[in-house]
C-alpha cells in the first residue's frame, strides 16, 4: 500500500510568504533602477531636486500600484492610474516646480505647467542650455518618467506570473531618459588595465542597469522554482535532499550568463562608440534648437557699418526686383526686455515645391556674398514655393530649408563645423509681389483701432510719459503717426566713437548732404530703449508748450534702438508687433541714410523695420530709421531755436553725449557667425544610428542570445557523439529535454516505454522502441540507427512548434526548464509532485 506523509497538508503554508518576498524583491529592483535613473540625469539638472524628484515620484508609483493591486481586476488598474495621476498632481509643484510656491496664482500656474509639461515640457529641457537647476518646470519631465515608469513596473511586479518580467523594461527606459536628453560630452574614459573604454559613465550607467535587470530576473526565477519545489514536495512524501552539486551548477548557469553578457557588453562598447560622436536628442531636433543657439542679429546690428563689412558684398539679387520693396533676413517676434529673437515656440515647417508664376507671383534669384554666412536666409515676404537651390549644396540646403508661421526662413544645412548659408550659394524664389497689395493692408491697418495694452507700462515709464505727451489716438493712423514722430526726432548714429572703424557710414552719410557725427551706445536692451525715451521727453518739455519739431530732436541712435522703440510703441498702443532685419530693394520707398539694394547688396543696405498688424489683419511695415540733416540741440526752457536754423560745423557743435546704457552687445560685435555646431552628412548620420541602434539592441538580448547558443551548442554536442550507440541514447535525452520545454508531461524516472506511454506521442513511443532495441541488443547500432533516432526527435520538434504562436515558440525557445529539470530530483514535466513511494506493510 501507499504511505503518505501525514504532514503533508501542514505544509502547505508558505506560498503566501514567498510571494511577498518575490514582491519586495521586484519592489527593490524598482527602488535600485530609480536610483540608477536618477544618476543618469544629474548632468541635465545639476541640482539636489534630482533625487527629490525622484524618490517622490517613485513612492507614488509603487503605492498607487500597491494599492491598485489589492483591489484586484480592472478596478484595480483603473485605481492604480487614478492614484498615479492624482499623486502627481498632488507633488509636481512643491516637487517639481519650486518657483511656483511664491503664491496661490504661482501654485495654480505651477500645477498647469505640471500638467502641459507632461506633452510640452520635453521641449523645454532641449531648449534650455544645461545645467538646467530647477529653472521654470524643467524637472516636470523627470518627474512624469519616474511616476508613470515606477507604476508600471510595480504593477506588473505586484501582478507576478508571466507579465511580471516585463517590469524590467520601464525601470530600463528611466536610466535611458538621462541618456538621450543629456548633452553631447560623454564622460571620461574608463580604464581598466590596458583597456580603455571610451564614454565611462555612460557605460557604466547602461552595465549598471543590464546587471540589475538580469540579477533581479535570475532571482527571481530561482525564487518561484524553490517555491513549485516546496508546493509539490509539501504534497507527497519526504524525499532526499538535492545535491548540492546541483544548487552549484545552478548557480553557475546564471552566473555565465550574467558575465557572458556584461563581457559582450565591454567589448562591443569601444567598437559602437568608434562609429561616430554621440548624438542625442538635445542635438537633433531641428531647426529649433539651431536657431535658439544663434545670437540675435540686432544685436549685432551695428557690425554691417564697419570699414570691413560697410562695402562687402553680402548678397546679389536679379530677376523680378522691381517688383518687391523688402527682402528680410530674420523675424523676431519675442522680446525678453535684453534682446529681440525668435519666438522658443516658433513651429518650422517646409513649403511644396513648384509653385507656378501668375499674375501676383515674381521671382527672384539670390546669390550669396563674401560678405555673409549663417542660418538666416534672405526672402521676400509672401513664399508661394521652397527656394530652387542651385550649385554643389543643392540637395543639401534643399532639405536643410525651414519656414515659419511669420514668414521667416532659415536654413540649417550643415558643412563640418558651419550651419547655414555659405559664400556662392544660389537659390530662386517665387513669392507675392509688393504692389498695391501692401498699400492696401497699410490703410486698413490706419483704420483699425488699438485694443488693451500688451506691455507692462510699469516696466517702462519713460515710454508711456512720451506716449502722453503726443496725445495721439489709440489707432493705427496713430501709431503711424507717432512712428514719423520718432524718426523725425531722432538723430542717426552707428557707433560710439568717431574712429577708423566708423568713417565708412560717417563718409556716405556727410558726402549725401553733410552730417555731423555723435556718439551713440548700442543695444535694445529695456534700459537703453527707457533712455531713448527719456531724452525725448525731457527735451519736450524743455522746448515749451508750442515747440517747432526742430526743438524736439534729442533721440541719438539707428535702427536697431528705433525700429525697437517702435514696436514697443505698437504694443503699448494694443497692436502686434516684430522687428524684421533685412535689406529695402528698388520697390520701396527711399529712406534717407539708407542705400537701396539693387543688384549687389552691401553692408550699407542693412537696416531694420518694425511691422505692426490689428487683430485678423495683415503684417504692415513701418519704416523707424531716424533722420540725420538736423542733429540735436541743447536748450533750456521756453528757449527758441532760430526761424532759419543752420547746420554747425564739426568743431562748433555742441553733441549731447547720451547716457551709457547697459548693451548686451558692443560696437566691434562681428556679423551673425555660424554655429560650430558638429554634423555629417545625413548618410553617414543614417548609418552611425542604425550601428548604435542595432549595438543597443544586440546589448539587450545578450542574455536571451545566450540561452540560444547554450541549447544549441548542448544539442550539436549530442548529434555529433562518436559513438552510434551514445548518439541514439543522446536523442532520447533531448527528446526529454523538448518534451519539458514545451510543457509535455513525462516522468523523468522508470522505464524509456513507460515514459513514453505516459506522454502520449507516437514519436516518444518509437523513439523509445528504437532506443531500447539499441542499447539491449547484441550488437552495437549502426550510424543510420543514430540518424533516425535524430530525425524523430526533429520531426517532434517541428510538429511541437507548429501548434504555437509566434510567442509561444519564442518562450520555449529561450526557456532553461530543460537544464533545470537535469539538475533536480525528477518530476513530471518538473511541475507535477513526485509519485509517492511504494512501501510493504
Amino acid at each position: 500500500m501507499t504511505r503518505v506523509d501525514p504532514t503533508a497538508r501542514r505544509r502547505r503554508g508558505p506560498r503566501g510568504g514567498e510571494d511577498r518576498a518575490i514582491a519586495l524583491l521586484g519592489l527593490g529592483y524598482i527602488v535600485a533602477g530609480a536610483v540608477l535613473a536618477a544618476w543618469a540625469a544629474w548632468p541635465i539638472y545639476e541640482t539636489w531636486r534630482v533625487w527629490l524628484v525622484v524618490g517622490a515620484g517613485t513612492v507614488v508609483g509603487i503605492g498607487a500600484a500597491w494599492i491598485g493591486r489589492r483591489a484586484g481586476g480592472i478596478l484595480g488598474g483603473l485605481l492604480t492610474a487614478l492614484l498615479a495621476i492624482v499623486g502627481y498632481l498632488v507633488i509636481v509643484v512643491p516637487v517639481a516646480v519650486p518657483s511656483a510656491l511664491a503664491s496661490v496664482d504661482h501654485a495654480v500656474r505651477g500645477i498647469r505647467d505640471g500638467v502641459t509639461g507632461v506633452v510640452l515640457g520635453w521641449k523645454q529641457v532641449l531648449t534650455v542650455e544645461p545645467p538646467l537647476g530647477d529653472y521654470q518646470a524643467v524637472l516636470v519631465p523627470l518627474l512624469v518618467v519616474t511616476v508613470a515608469g515606477t507604476t508600471l513596473a510595480a504593477a506588473l511586479v505586484l501582478r507576478s506570473g508571466r507579465a511580471a518580467p516585463f517590469a524590467a523594461l520601464p525601470v530600463m527606459a528611466m536610466a535611458v531618459y538621462g541618456i538621450a536628453f543629456g548633452t553631447a560630452v560623454v564622460g571620461a574614459p574608463l580604464v581598466l588595465g590596458a583597456v580603455v573604454l571610451p564614454a565611462g559613465r555612460e557605460l557604466a550607467i547602461g552595465i549598471a542597469s543590464l546587471a540589475l535587470a538580469a540579477g533581479w530576473l535570475i532571482l527571481r526565477s530561482r525564487m518561484r522554482r524553490a517555491r513549485a519545489i516546496a508546493r509539490a514536495r509539501a504534497g507527497a512524501v519526504r524525499q532526499g535532499a538535492s545535491s548540492s552539486w546541483a544548487a552549484v551548477r545552478r548557480n553557475a548557469l546564471g552566473a555565465s550568463l550574467l558575465a557572458i553578457a556584461l563581457v559582450a557588453g565591454v567589448a562591443v562598447t569601444p567598437a559602437v562608440a568608434a562609429l561616430g560622436e554621440r548624438s542625442v536628442l538635445r542635438d537633433e531636433v531641428e531647426p529649433a534648437i539651431v536657431v535658439q543657439r544663434q545670437p540675435s542679429p540686432l544685436s549685432t546690428y551695428r557690425a554691417w557699418f564697419e570699414v570691413d563689412a560697410f562695402d562687402e558684398p553680402l548678397i546679389e539679387v536679379s530677376g523680378d526686383v522691381d517688383a518687391f520693396d523688402r527682402i528680410g533676413f530674420a523675424t523676431l517676434d519675442d522680446y525678453s526686455g535684453e534682446i529681440f529673437h525668435v519666438d522658443p515656440d516658433t513651429r518650422y515647417t517646409r513649403l511644396v515645391h513648384g509653385a507656378s508664376r501668375g499674375g501676383d507671383l515674381a521671382e527672384l534669384e539670390v546669390t550669396i556674398g563674401e560678405g555673409y554666412s549663417g542660418v538666416w536666409m534672405p526672402v521676400p515676404a509672401g513664399l508661394a514655393a521652397a527656394p530652387v537651390f542651385e550649385g554643389a549644396r543643392a540637395e543639401a540646403l534643399a532639405d536643410g530649408f525651414h519656414t515659419t508661421g511669420t514668414g521667416d526662413a532659415i536654413q540649417i544645412a550643415a558643412d563640418d563645423d558651419r550651419v547655414g548659408l555659405e559664400p556662392g550659394d544660389r537659390y530662386r524664389v517665387v513669392a507675392e509681389r509688393s504692389d498695391a497689395s501692401a498699400e492696401a493692408a497699410r490703410s486698413a491697418f490706419a483704420a483699425a483701432s488699438g485694443t488693451d495694452s500688451r506691455l507692462d507700462e510699469d516696466a517702462y515709464p519713460s515710454l508711456v510719459a512720451w506716449l502722453e505727451l503726443q496725445q495721439v489716438p489709440r489707432t493705427g493712423a496713430g501709431l503711424i503717426d507717432l512712428v514719423d514722430r520718432l524718426r523725425d526726432r531722432g538723430y542717426l548714429s552707428h557707433s560710439v566713437l568717431d574712429d577708423a572703424s566708423a568713417q565708412s557710414w560717417i563718409s556716405a552719410l556727410a558726402s549725401s548732404g553733410g552730417y555731423g557725427f555723435l556718439p551713440s551706445y548700442a543695444g535694445h536692451s529695456r534700459a537703453r530703449i527707457e533712455e531713448l525715451f527719456a531724452e525725448l521727453v525731457d527735451q519736450q518739455r524743455r522746448a515749451g508748450d508750442s515747440p517747432t519739431e526742430e526743438m524736439l530732436i534729442s533721440g541719438v541712435g539707428d535702427d536697431e534702438q528705433f525700429a525697437v522703440a517702435a514696436a514697443l510703441v505698437a504694443r503699448a498702443l494694443g497692436f502686434e508687433s516684430r522687428v524684421v532685419l533685412g535689406m529695402r530693394l528698388p520697390g520701396a520707398e527711399p529712406v534717407p541714410g539708407l542705400a537701396t539694394c539693387d543688384g549687389t547688396c552691401t553692408g550699407a543696405s542693412m537696416t531694420a523695420w518694425t511691422e505692426v498688424r490689428a487683430a485678423g489683419g495683415d503684417w504692415v511695415a513701418l519704416d523707424a530709421s531716424p533722420q540725420y540733416a538736423l542733429p540735436p540741440t541743447l536748450i533750456t526752457a521756453g528757449e527758441q531755436l532760430p526761424e532759419h536754423p543752420t547746420v554747425p560745423d564739426d568743431d562748433r557743435s555742441e553733441p549731447i553725449d547720451p547716457p551709457r546704457a547697459d548693451s548686451e552687445s558692443a560696437d566691434s560685435a562681428a556679423p551673425p557667425a555660424t554655429s560650430g555646431e558638429d554634423a555629417q552628412l545625413v548618410s553617414l548620420a543614417v548609418v552611425r544610428w542604425i550601428a548604435l541602434g542595432v549595438g543597443a539592441l544586440l546589448l539587450l538580448l545578450l542574455p536571451l542570445l545566450a540561452v540560444l547558443a547554450v541549447k544549441t551548442a548542448r544539442r550539436r554536442s549530442r548529434r555529433h557523439l562518436d559513438d552510434p550507440e551514445l548518439r541514439v541514447v543522446a536523442a532520447w535525452e533531448e527528446l526529454q529535454d523538448l518534451y519539458v520545454d514545451f510543457g509535455v508531461p513525462m516522468p523523468g524516472t522508470g522505464s524509456r516505454a513507460l515514459a513514453a506511454a505516459s506522454a502520449r506521442r507516437p514519436a516518444a513511443a518509437e523513439l523509445a522502441t528504437l532506443v531500447d532495441a539499441a542499447v539491449f541488443a547484441p550488437h552495437p547500432p549502426s550510424p543510420d540507427t543514430a540518424e533516425r533516432a535524430w530525425a524523430i526527435v526533429d520531426g517532434e520538434r517541428a510538429e511541437l512548434r507548429s501548434t504555437l504562436g509566434p510567442m509561444a515558440r519564442m518562450r520555449t525557445a529561450l526557456t532553461l526548464r530543460g537544464f533545470t529539470a537535469r539538475i533536480r530530483p525528477r518530476t513530471l514535466a518538473g511541475i507535477l509532485p513526485a509519485r509517492p513511494k511504494e512501501s510493504t506493510p
